[in-house]
C-alpha cells in the first residue's frame, strides 16, 4: 500500500524531533513506520525511496545482514545498471551504466556524506572505508550524474554508506568468520550511551584473504595477498535542536592491483581522517556545517618494480573540506537548500612535476524541491565549481612544462532536474537528467616518472596541467508501479561522456612529445582519449509473500565510443564498448523463518566481454585484450539463529565456479566461508 504524503509527514514527526524537516532522522524507525527506506541525502529533507528525484537504489541493514556478499562492491553487483569488476581478490571497481575501468574516477563514494573517494588518483579503495558491514544502516546508490546534488566527481553516480548511530542502550555487534583461500575476518561495533544526550561508537576490523591464481601471461612477480585493517570512532551529542558529531578513523590495506595502465602492482595504503558535523533544526528548516580532513600515504610497487623501473612510488595526499548548507521550508512541503563548500587538495611526491601539486575548489549550490500539486514534484539543482591549480617546491629536471601551466583556474557548472508524476496511487513516472563533471586527479595533473631506455633518449611519463574535466550528460525516463507486496520498475537511460581521460600509451608516435633540453627526451602524457555514449534499459521487479522475498532485474546496455580501433603498436587500455557487458541479469530469493533461520540464494548472469591487462611475456606489445567468458554465478547464505542474539552462518560466492564471474582477465574462483555473529 502506498503511504500518502500527509501520513508520511506524520510518520516523520513520530520518528524524529519536530520540525518534520529535521536534518537528523532515525532511519530504522522511519523505515518501520513507512514500510520502505527513507533518506535525507538528496534534497536535505526526509524522502521515501520511491519518491527520490534521481534513480536511486537503497540497500537496507536487513539486506546487508542476509546477503552472501562480504563487502560493499559485492552488495552492489546484483542490482540493475551496476557493473562491478573484481579485478583481483582485493581490488574492485564499480561503474554505473557502463564505462567501467580500473581506478574508476566517475563514481563518488561517501560514508555518512563524507568523501572516502581518493583524490590522488581519482579512485575508491573499498578496503579503506573504515566501515564494517555490521555498522551499515543502509547504502544509497544514485544512478546517473549527480554533481549538482553531491559535488564534483559524481559524474556517473554516487554511493553513500549510512552508518548506525548509538542508541539508548549499550550494544555490541561482532562477527568472526573463516573460509577457503585463507579468508579470515574479525569485525565489531560497540555503541555506548554516555548520557541521555550523548552516545559513542567504536568500530574495528581485521581481514586476510589469499590472492587468486594469476595467469603467468599477466604477472611474473611475487603476488601479495589481501590485508585490510581499520579502526574508527565517533561521538554524537544533542542539545535541544542541535546535534554534534565528531569522529575519526585509520585504515591500512595491502593488495595486488591493476593500475590504469593495466600493469599489475603490489600496493600499500595507509589512510586516516578526522571529521565533524553540526546540524541545527529550526521551525523553517535546518542548518548544517561539516568538515573533514583525509590523509593518504600510498606506496605503489612495494615489490620494487613499476613499469620496468626498479623502484617504488610514494605519494602523500591530504584533503581539507568544509561545507555549510541551509534548508528552508516554505508553502507546506516545498523546500530550498543552499550550500557553499571549500576544498584544498594537496599531493606530495618525488614522482611529479614539482614536490607539491595543489588545487583549491570553491563551490556554491542550490536545490529547489517544489510540489505544485499532490501528484507532481519537481526538483532542480545547480552547482558552480571554481578551481585554482598551482604547484610548489623544486621542479624536476628536465622540466616538461612551464610553471605558468600550473597557474591555472577554471569554472564548471553542473545541474540536475527531475519531474515526478504520481499517475495513480500505485504508479510513479520519473523524468530526470543532468550534467556532471569528473575533475582530473592530482596524479593526472602532475605525475612525472623517468623510464630507462638506451641512450641518447630519455622517456618521461607525465601528467598534463592543461587537461580538461570529463563531462557526462544523462537523461532517463522511469516508471514504477506497486500493488500490494509487488513492485516493478522500468527505466530507459542515455548517457554521453566527453573527454574521457586515458593513461599514457607506450609506443604512440602521434601522441608523444619530443623536447631537447638538455638532451632528446620523449614525453608520453595522460590525455583526453575521446567520447563515448551508453544507452539501455533497466527492468526490476521485487515482491514478498509471507516468509519468502524475491527480486529480479535485467540490464541491457549498448556502448559506442570514438577511441578508435585497438592498435597493437600503441594500445590504449580503455574501450568502454569492448569492456562493458551488454546483458546482465540477477535473481535473488530469500526465505526467513522468523527467529529460527534464514536462507538467501542469488544467481547472477553476465554476458561475455574482453578486458585489458599488461602482458610482460609478450614482446610485440605489452597491453593485451583477454577474453572473459559469459558466466552464471551462484551465491548463497544460510543463517541459523541459536538464540535471539547469536547466529551461525555459512556463505559461498561463485559456487558454480564461473570463470567470468569477476569480469576480470584473472579468472574468478569459488570462495566459501562460515562464521559467528553476535549482538549483545
Amino acid at each position: 500500500m502506498i503511504v500518502h504524503r500527509s501520513a508520511y509527514l506524520a510518520a516523520v514527526a513520530l520518528a524524529a524531533p519536530i520540525p518534520t524537516f529535521a536534518q537528523t532522522v532515525d532511519y530504522s524507525a522511519l523505515q518501520a513506520v513507512i514500510g520502505e527506506p527513507v533518506t535525507t541525502s538528496v534534497t536535505g529533507k526526509p524522502l521515501r525511496g520511491s519518491e527520490l528525484p534521481s534513480s536511486t537504489i537503497i540497500i537496507t541493514a536487513e539486506q546487508v545482514a542476509r546477503s552472501p556478499a562480504r563487502d560493499v562492491p559485492g552488495l552492489l553487483k546484483s542490482y540493475a545498471g551496476i557493473d562491478v569488476n573484481r579485478w583481483t581478490a582485493g581490488q574492485s571497481d564499480v561503474a554505473v551504466r557502463g564505462g567501467v575501468q580500473t581506478y574508476n574516477a566517475r563514481l563518488l563514494v561517501l560514508v555518512d556524506g563524507r568523501q572516502v573517494y581518493l583524490d590522488h588518483y581519482g579512485m575508491t579503495d573499498w578496503n579503506l572505508l573504515s566501515v564494517a558491514n555490521e555498522d551499515i544502516q543502509q547504502i544509497e546508490l544514485v544512478r546517473g550524474p549527480a554533481s549538482a546534488l553531491f559535488g564534483f566527481n559524481a559524474a556517473s553516480g554516487v554511493v553513500n554508506i549510512v552508518t548506525r548511530r548509538p542508541g539508548t542502550t549499550p550494544t555490541l555487534r561482532a562477527t568472526a568468520s573463516a573460509g577457503s583461500h585463507g579468508w579470515n575476518r574479525i569485525a565489531g561495533s560497540l555503541y555506548l550511551p554516555v548520557s541521555d544526550s550523548v552516545g559513542a561508537k567504536i568500530t574495528a576490523g581485521r581481514q586476510r584473504e589469499d590472492e587468486r591464481a594469476t595467469p603467468a601471461a599477466i604477472v611474473g612477480r611475487q603476488r601479495f595477498d589481501v590485508e585490510a585493517d581499520h579502526v574508527a570512532t565517533e561521538l554524537n551529542g544533542r542539545i535541544d535542536a542541535t546535534m554534534l558529531t565528531v569522529g575519526g578513523g585509520y585504515a591500512v590495506n595491502r593488495q595486488l592491483e591493476f593500475l590504469p595502465t593495466q600493469l599489475l602492482s603490489n600496493q600499500l595504503y595507509k589512510s586516516g581522517n578526522v571529521h565533524a558535523n553540526v546540524t541545527h533544526d529550526t521551525e523553517w528548516g535546518g542548518l548544517t556545517l561539516n568538515g573533514f580532513v583525509n590523509w593518504l600515504d600510498a606506496h605503489y610497487g612495494t615489490d620494487g618494480s613499476i613499469g620496468g623501473v626498479t623502484r617504488s612510488l610514494k605519494l602523500a595526499n591530504r584533503i581539507v573540506n568544509v561545507k555549510a548548507s541551509s534548508l528552508y521550508r516554505f508553502h507546506g512541503d516545498d523546500a530550498l537548500r543552499l550550500g557553499v563548500e571549500y576544498r584544498n587538495n594537496r599531493l606530495i611526491s618525488d614522482a611529479q612535476y614539482s614536490r607539491g601539486i595543489v588545487y583549491d575548489v570553491a563551490s556554491a549550490n542550490a536545490i529547489f524541491d517544489l510540489n505544485p500539486t499532490d501528484r507532481v514534484t519537481t526538483t532542480a539543482a545547480v552547482r558552480l565549481d571554481h578551481l585554482w591549480l598551482h604547484q610548489f617546491g623544486a621542479i624536476a629536471q628536465p622540466a616538461v612544462n612551464a610553471p605558468r601551466d600550473y597557474a591555472r583556474e577554471f569554472n564548471r557548472i553542473s545541474f540536475n532536474a527531475s519531474l515526478l508524476w504520481r499517475t495513480s496511487d500505485d504508479g510513479m513516472l520519473r523524468i530526470n537528467g543532468g550534467r556532471g563533471y569528473q575533475l582530473p586527479s592530482l596524479v593526472i595533473y602532475g605525475f612525472r616518472l623517468e623510464v630507462p631506455v638506451p641512450p641518447p633518449f630519455t622517456v618521461i611519463v607525465a601528467g598534463s596541467p592543461t587537461i580538461r574535466p570529463v563531462s557526462t550528460w544523462s537523461a532517463e525516463i522511469g516508471y514504477s508501479h506497486q500493488r500490494g507486496g509487488l513492485r516493478g520498475e522500468a527505466t530507459t537511460f542515455y548517457t554521453r561522456t566527453t573527454g574521457t581521460i586515458a593513461p599514457p600509451t607506450e609506443g604512440s608516435i602521434d601522441r608523444a612529445e619530443l623536447i631537447f633540453t638538455p638532451g632528446p627526451t620523449i614525453v608520453e602524457r595522460y590525455y583526453s582519449a575521446g567520447n563515448y555514449v551508453t544507452y539501455g534499459t533497466e527492468l526490476s521487479v521485487s515482491g514478498r509473500h509471507e516468509a519468502i522475498s524475491w527480486r529480479a532485474n535485467y540490464t541491457w546496455t549498448h556502448t559506442r565510443g570514438t577511441f578508435g580501433a585497438f592498435d597493437p603498436a600503441a594500445p590504449v587500455p580503455l574501450s568502454p564498448r569492448i569492456t562493458t557487458p551488454v546483458h546482465k541479469a540477477n535473481l535473488e530469493v530469500g526465505y526467513d523463518a522468523g527467529d529460527r533461520w534464514s536462507l538467501t540464494g542469488l544467481a547472477r548472469y553476465t554476458s561475455a566481454t574482453r578486458q585489458f591487462a599488461f602482458a610482460p611475456a609478450v614482446s610485440v606489445t605489452k597491453v593485451q585484450l583477454f577474453d572473459v567468458d559469459p558466466s552464471i554465478a551462484l551465491d548463497t547464505r544460510i543463517g541459523l539463529h541459536l538464540s535471539e542474539r547469536v547466529e551461525v552462518f555459512a556463505a559461498g560466492e561463485n559456487l558454480s565456479l564461473a570463470r567470468g564471474a569477476a569480469v576480470s582477465p584473472i579468472p574468478a574462483d569459488r570462495r566459501i566461508r562460515g562464521g559467528l555473529r553476535v549482538t549483545l
